[in-house]
């Protein structure tokens, strides 16, 4: 009997290990991973969505400086349009009295709609993460009219990505050999619906495709203009009604640099486009014209050349950021000024290299979210709350302080950091958290490395001395006291972040 109970141990461990055994990881495919080199530009600037509480009046005082920005470089697009946004749809979530939010994913719909009522034969090529139709057939109803008005909408093929996931995607890559996941029309419906509280519940299969935690997270739009200066604009924010209210930063930029983001682009476009039912409303072979068709119209190799002791902007997406902020954060020392603004803070590699700076003597302000809110719902602090306290343990003898986004429900959703030093002047702004999933050649991500661009440089430290300060009269930030965790409290969400992060079990 003994000998049978450590055989069939034996057996249920051998087959719990094997997925881990037998998992492999997939390469980054084409267009990701890319270091650009520095361009000149014609025009850029600073694009902010700010949020503040006016406690007096028990309102929110709001600017859309980004989505409104958006909106206008659709209606002045010349040649071509390219949009990728990772939350595009109209789910609120939790939060209460939605009813308010902007309806900010069908104005976006509403824009294009009506760009191709005027530019009938325009190319407008349309990507988006597959959450948006909750990785089965949950689309919202605006992406049928776009279908109906011939603009192909592409969901991103998340199977070519790598796994984050740790834990689920070894297990769920082996037994997917011997188990087909069921998400048809006639397919039971057991799991509650996330995104949409009143909207139809979840497959099976569904729920196993969205614990893989893969995203394409990129949030760009590149206009095309007849005379060759295409614009970009690049942010943090999404067009998502239940994300109406958050604070986010972008940066319009004119020049060649728009160029080199719309090949990226479109090479997302074109692997995610192979499989038919990634585009909406069956529109696979629109969607590859307009590809040719905005190729044919950049195919001018962009001006890489750069002036001596000019402004230049650079573009630098997935594990390339991640390099660009530990090089940032090690030219740090001593009369070095670094000032960050971030969502979520947890890669262990950025974390080190910002330790380090500030033990060289770099003069540091770290601005964050507190991590309290999600869409209506309540979080437990994890992971910013863990870093903070690990970075103020250096306060004592070193120069670094702590705030707090005074957030209210919304979410400070800001990722920004700003470096000035003797021989150093650089703004680093885009979609990407400082996570290992955001930064670690797993999500699809894109930022801008501004160089000695001086007006947009100047532009942010006005913006962030104003929320650091209180200086516009709101409490738009808060002492790390306020949100300081020790204890019990620090260790075991210490303990749970250093997991989630490493293991990709997360939505961080």
């Amino acid at each position: 009997m003994k000998t049978l109970f450590i055989l069939l141990l034996g057996a249920i461990l051998g087959i719990a290990i094997l997925p881990y055994l037998l998992f492999r990881q997939k390469e980054m495919p084409e267009g990701t991973d890319l270091k650009s080199p520095g361009f000149s530009f014609n025009r850029a600037k600073l694009l902010i969505d700010r949020t503040s509480w006016d406690a007096a009046a028990h309102a929110y005082i709001q600017t859309h400086e980004i989505f409104d920005s958006i909106l206008s470089e659709i209606r002045d697009a010349e040649t071509f349009l390219i949009a990728d946004f990772f939350l595009w749809n109209p789910w609120s979530g939790a939060i209460e009295g939605s009813g308010a939010l902007r309806p900010l994913a069908n104005e976006l719909a509403n824009a294009l709609i009506e760009k191709r009522i005027q530019n009938p034969d325009m190319p407008i090529v349309i990507i988006t993460d597959p959450i948006n139709r909750i990785y089965g057939d949950h689309a919202p109803e605006f992406y049928d009219r776009l279908a109906d008005a011939g603009i192909p909408v592409v969901f991103t093929d998340l199977s070519r990505l790598p796994d984050s996931n740790k834990v689920f995607a070894p297990q769920a890559s082996f037994w997917s050999h011997f188990f087909s996941a069921d998400d048809s029309e006639d397919a039971a419906r057991p799991v509650p619906n996330p995104f949409n509280l009143n909207g139809e519940k979840l497959a099976m299969a569904q729920l196993g495709r969205l614990l893989h935690f893969k995203a394409n997270h990129r949030k760009v739009l590149i206009a095309g203009h007849s005379n060759g200066a295409n614009r970009l604009i690049l942010c943090s924010f999404n067009p998502a009604d239940g994300s109406a209210n958050h604070s986010n930063i972008g940066a319009f930029v004119e020049g060649a640099v728009a160029t080199y983001a719309a090949r990226s682009e479109l090479q997302i476009a074109e692997w995610s486009s192979a499989t038919a039912g990634n585009v909406n409303g069956g529109l696979y072979l629109t969607a590859y014209r307009y590809i040719a068709e905005i190729r044919d119209l950049i195919a001018v190799p962009a001006n890489e050349v750069v002036v001596a002791d000019t402004g230049t902007v650079a573009w630098r997406s997935e594990e390339a950021i991640r390099d660009e902020l530990i090089a940032q954060l090690d030219s740090a020392r001593a009369h070095t000024q670094v000032d960050l603004a971030i969502f979520y803070f947890s890669d262990r590699l950025v974390t080190e290299a910002l330790r380090s700076a500030i033990e060289r003597g770099a003069q540091v302000r770290v601005l964050l979210d507190p991590n309290r809110d999600a869409f209506g719902r309540q979080k437990n602090g994890i992971p910013n709350r863990a870093v903070a306290a690990e970075l103020m343990k250096l306060a004592e003898t070193h120069s670094i302080d702590v705030r707090w986004a005074a957030t209210h429900g919304e979410q400070y959703h800001a990722k920004a950091l700003r470096v000035i030093g003797p021989a150093q002047d650089s703004l680093f702004l885009g979609s990407a958290n400082w996570t290992r999933r955001n930064i670690g050649n797993l999500n699809l991500e894109a930022n801008l490395l501004f160089s000695n661009a001086e007006e947009v440089g100047a532009e942010f430290d006005a913006y962030f001395d104003s929320i650091w300060n209180n200086s516009l009269g709101f409490e738009e930030s808060l002492p790390y006291e306020d949100w300081a965790e020790n204890g019990w409290s620090l260790r075991w969400k210490t303990w749970l972040y250093r997991f989630q992060e490493w293991s990709g079990a997360s939505t961080f």
